[in-house]
């Protein structure tokens, strides 16, 4: 008896399925029939064990601009082809690919429970806002190998659809461990039978530790980051000082277009546009969910205290306020882009001589 074929749906963006570059970064999604680009590949590494019955194609800038509805859609183009797999990408770097790839797997997988694996560079945007969620193996920066980041995505996908024992995704059996097939880990810790208790394990490290030998930690630690604090500053009387929030507070309109959730982006604006000496708050508004928000919209120097800097100005404890705040949105931020935009912000104050900055939260 022959082995059942696996229907597989394969989403790309519209580099990979073959459309155009940039210029089509706005197209909306499109279907085709059978495996399209790195689809071949797929199609080839899958083999008699399943069949790339359909390739989505969506832009990348449409996808990213419309997160939810454009979900949504590729959930609703991709249901009728009744899948058992959805594959998406690799991604690779790809910011706006990591992203759609992620959202989609995710929608497929919440509502037709079938498995849905994608792959991504470590540090993809994707990874943080999906690992959670969805499979994501870990791929080359670049798609340079392709054909084997798209070998270790099958062999994720097919231990996922198998009918062993402990393996199925569907049930939420434990399926190997992330260093086993090259996924990132999800943070979901199961109870696993072993020979010997916690107190043995942890003895045998403490033992190959001190004789040099080799040995696995179980417990996954943060990497520290060795930070030296700055100099104090020597004359505050005379000093320039800015002001920095991920309170989300934008002019109204959000110029510069900050998501509520995993923001990408921190913009300047004058404080003398959006604090109005003495005549009251000016246009703004609070593009940020995580907390609430009424006071800071009835007066906005709850958040950014503008007022109490004005103060320290005129009595002379400092020398200036600078004339721009800096703003971002700070919510489910990605770790690796909120480092990017701490250092990219610093770099400016620092061009522009300013001698020191207050960052207020939330």
């Amino acid at each position: 008896m022959n082995p059942k074929k696996f229907r597989v749906i394969h989403y790309v963006n519209e580099f990979f399925g073959q459309e155009g570059g940039e210029e089509k970064a706005d197209m909306q999604f499109l279907v085709k029939e059978g495996p399209v680009g790195p689809g071949l590949a797929l199609q080839k590494i899958l083999g008699d064990r399943g069949e790339v019955v359909a390739t989505l194609i969506c832009g990348d800038n449409y996808f990213a601009e419309h997160i939810d509805s454009a979900a949504e859609e590729g959930f609703n183009r991709i249901s009728s082809y009744a899948p058992d797999i959805l594959f998406a990408g690799p991604a690779f770097e790809a910011g706006r690919y990591g992203v759609s790839c992620g959202a989609l797997c995710k929608k497929v997988h919440d509502e037709l429970g079938i498995p849905a694996v994608t792959g991504m560079y470590e540090e993809n945007p994707g990874v943080d806002i999906y690992r959670k969620d969805i499979q994501i193996c870990k791929t080359d920066r670049s798609a340079a190998k392709m054909v084997q980041d798209i070998t270790n995505m099958v062999t994720l996908g097919l231990k996922l659809l198998s009918d062993e024992e402990d393996t199925r995704l569907v049930s939420g059996e434990n399926i190997g461990r992330p260093s086993e097939y090259g996924y990132f880990p999800r943070g979901i810790v199961r109870n696993e039978f072993v020979e010997k208790t916690t107190a043995e394990r942890l003895v045998d490290m403490l033992v190959a530790k001190l004789k040099g030998e080799p040995f696995v930690s179980e417990a996954q630690m943060p990497e520290p980051v060795d930070i030296t604090p700055a100099s104090p500053i020597k004359e505050m009387g005379s000093a320039e000082i800015a002001l920095i929030s991920d309170g989300g507070l934008v002019p109204k309109g959000n110029p510069d277009g900050f998501k509520m959730r995993a923001n990408l982006v921190w913009a300047g604006y004058d404080v003398e546009k959006l604090f109005p000496d003495g005549a009251g708050p000016g246009e703004f508004e609070i593009m940020h969910p995580g907390y609430y928000t009424v006071h800071v919209l009835d007066d906005p120097s709850r958040l950014v205290p503008v007022d109490v800097m004005r103060d320290l100005e005129r009595e002379g404890v400092i020398g200036r306020l600078h004339p721009l705040f800096y703003s971002t949105t700070g919510n489910a931020g990605i770790h690796k882009r909120c480092q990017e935009m701490g250092q990219e912000i610093a770099e400016e104050l620092k061009e522009k001589g300013i001698q020191g900055a207050l960052l207020t939260s939330t």
